[in-house]
């Protein structure tokens, strides 16, 4: 590590003693990109990830060089953007806010009227970036993506007709669009081999040529302005930007930076703004005037492309391999072992899965089993070739209970055996990109086996089995995720809301009593339970102003169901972790739900790499949550709200290098009291400490 410091101190030597930059106008966030002059000089629109965290997340911005300030115009800008010819408009590149019909989305072309506040879209799944406005026509020149190509196109801004003007079949890669008016002609970028060059599109005749284009270093980003070019161009083993004199084919450089100097542009008064790399970001520079750096101090070396001279050449050959169509494939089984703590027992079981190499086909199962023979079974199938998501899901479970009664004098030993097998089937759609849209019937059958055994008196024993509840339940389910992308949003999300919405009409059999048929067998007695439920559950992100990201969260859950005579089964329960967290969970129950939540969290640290042995930590949060919800019955009583307040401790990061690792620590206490009558005895709960742990993929 010293030894390459000190020779980056001695190649930089130079360039810190006279390095040339200008002010920085624009430095928040690691992305501030593309600054493009308005006609009157005095505004800069670019484009900056400052309230963001991701380097691809841009918003367009509008810097105003005599108020000293920037404004957020429109979020979601991807490429350079360019001014009408009064100013009055802007032109971008962002990706469609909905999908379409195929549940995709490409880059477009929009307008932005700067006096109505207005959008609109130009194109429609265009592949478009990198927008260019033509004065004299009102045309847009831009570059879009088809068939793994880019080529060169044009829009009519009055008729909304598109011409393709150029079709490059070697597939070349084009970039940075920029229009020479005295030669009406197009400058782009274009990267041929290991470097970019720059090459022009007469609009007078169509032909094509080079303008800058050598074979040891980069030239890019080309601007012009009153005759003069100007670029970037690493020849010197850093970025800086080149000015030449179209005339005279004279010129220098006129920054000497120590990261690189990229996207110039200039107005009419000879300022020159561009991005600055530096310190592992890139910032809006401006430089007042053109003025001309010792070409001797630029860089680590004048001479540092020759270090270039011995690079292959490109591969240009066409490979000559069959083609087939192609057929599904699978990745060998993945089968992994699991261990769990279950009611205070052990269980130990396994997953196995495997996917389609493109996923349009899954396959997800696991077993487990402790020493009680509690057995764990499922599986769930997904196929997604068609436009729904076809899904199935199979759930076996079994629990073993063993209790000593006594019966007179006799000691007696009961063994019961308690069966669940439910089957879910149905369609999942896509909803614009946001979420998805269920379509499903549940099948689900509960048994009982009961086994008695009068214990000191050989074979004296009683067993029966019986259902005691059989279901069948249709509905559709709406789940939203407008949570905004950010490094923390999974443990801490600060934009945004999540939606969740069920609607099902269960036919509900539910035991009633046993009785002996006409053939003196025992037959169930069913009671009717059928229903509609509803229920949602709905969160609204915030984060506060002016902090590093404290965030408040206001949740909501709400419920009722159609048949206020249904058996508590069916009820609602309103505690435990997915409820009023300081109460335990079924002693809250009731035919309607309300819950309201409000959680306050603040950051400990973010963006970290602590490693602590295969887990590596990442990101802590500590939360203060106050709750305050019921659930209740219409025909008996009115609600009577409860309130309940805890602290949370969160962590997250990965295990292993590649899973995704939550750990939640929770604290809650109930600060109101009341009583249920349970077997004939009266039961407290509230003002109880609760604890609640959770180890998961995500929060």
């Amino acid at each position: 590590k010293k030894s390459l410091e000190n020779g980056y101190d001695l190649l930089t030597q130079s360039m810190r003693s006279t390095e040339v930059q200008g002010r920085i106008i624009a430095g928040k966030g690691t992305a501030n990109l593309h600054p493009v002059w308005s006609p009157n000089g005095k505004h800069i629109a670019y484009l900056s990830n400052e309230e963001n965290d991701y380097f691809g997340q841009t918003d367009l911005f509008i810097y105003d060089l005599e108020a000293n300030s920037a404004e957020n115009i429109q979020s979601g800008v991807v490429s350079a953007p360019t001014w009408n010819n009064n100013g009055s408009t802007l032109y971008y590149a962002k990706k469609a806010k909905y999908p379409n019909k195929q549940g995709s989305k490409y880059f477009d072309l929009y307008e932005y009227d700067l006096n109505t506040e207005q959008e609109t879209r130009l194109t429609k799944d265009a592949r478009a970036f990198s927008p260019y406005f033509i004065p004299m026509d009102s045309t847009l020149i831009y570059l879009a993506t088809h068939d793994g190509g880019q080529n060169i196109y044009r829009i009519d801004l009055t008729s909304r007709k598109t011409q393709r003007l150029t079709n490059f079949e070697d597939r070349r890669m084009l970039s940075s669009l920029a229009y020479d008016e005295e030669k009406n002609r197009i400058l782009f970028d274009v990267t041929r081999n290991h470097f970019r060059d720059i090459a022009y599109l007469s609009l007078a005749d169509s032909t094509l040529g080079l303008v800058f284009a050598n074979r040891e270093w980069d030239e890019r980003d080309i601007n012009i302005s009153a005759g003069q070019l100007i670029y970037a161009d690493d020849r010197s083993g850093v970025f800086n930007l080149y000015v030449i004199d179209e005339k005279t084919m004279t010129g220098g450089y006129i920054t000497n930076v120590m990261g690189g100097a990229f996207m110039p542009a200039v107005n009419a008064l000879g300022q020159v703004a561009y991005s600055l790399y530096e310190n592992g970001s890139y910032k809006i520079a401006v430089l007042d005037s053109i003025a001309f750096v010792d070409q001797k101090t630029v860089g680590y070396d004048p001479g540092y492309w020759q270090r270039n001279s011995g690079l292959a050449d490109p591969i240009i050959e066409q490979v000559d391999l069959p083609a087939k169509s192609y057929e599904d494939d699978f990745t060998t089984m993945f089968v992994s072992p699991k261990i769990m703590g279950d009611y205070q027992t052990i269980k130990l079981g396994w997953y196995f899965f495997s996917n389609e190499i493109l996923d349009r086909l899954s396959l997800f199962g696991g077993a487990s089993m402790n020493t009680a023979k509690d057995l764990d079974l499922f599986f769930i199938f997904e196929f997604r070739r068609l436009y729904p998501t076809l899904f199935a899901e199979v759930f076996y479970l079994t629990r073993n209970i063993q209790e000593k009664n006594q019966y007179s004098v006799y000691p007696l030993d009961d063994r019961l055996r308690f069966r669940l097998i439910q089957f879910d089937s149905g369609l999942r759609f896509p909803l614009f990109g946001l979420g998805k849209l269920e379509l499903f019937t549940s099948w689900q059958q509960y048994r009982a086996f009961i086994k008695e055994t009068v214990e000191g008196i050989q074979g004296l024993e009683a067993s029966l089995a019986y259902d005691y509840y059989k279901g069948l339940i249709s509905g559709v389910r709406l789940s939203v995720n407008g949570v905004k992308r950010l490094v923390d949003s999974d443990i801490n999300p600060s934009r945004g809301f999540k939606l969740d919405v069920d609607i099902t009409y269960e036919k509900n059999r539910f035991i009633e009593g046993l009785d002996l048929s006409d053939a003196g067998t025992l037959v169930e007695i069913w009671a009717n339970n059928d229903l509609w439920r509803m229920q949602q559950s709905s969160s609204l992100f915030f984060a506060i102003p002016t902090t590093n990201r404290m965030t408040i969260s206001l949740e909501s859950i709400a419920g009722t169901i159609s048949n206020v005579e249904a058996d508590s089964f069916f009820h609602f329960f309103a505690g435990g972790l997915n409820g009023l967290k300081g109460y335990p969970f079924y002693s809250i129950e009731g035919k309607s739900i309300a819950i309201a939540t409000g959680t306050l969290r603040v950051p400990i640290f973010r963006e970290k790499h602590i490693p602590l042995s295969w887990f590596i930590l990442q990101n802590c949060t500590l939360g203060f949550i106050g709750q305050i919800g019921d659930a209740w019955s219409q025909s008996i009583e009115e609600p009577n709200w409860l309130r309940s307040v805890g602290i949370q401790w969160r962590i997250n990061g990965f295990s292993f290098y590649n899973f995704p690792t939550a750990i939640g620590l929770e604290l809650h206490q109930g600060l109101d009291t009341f009583q249920r009558q349970i077997n004939n005895k009266s039961v407290t709960y509230g003002q109880e400490q609760r604890f609640y742990l959770t180890i998961l993929f995500g929060f």
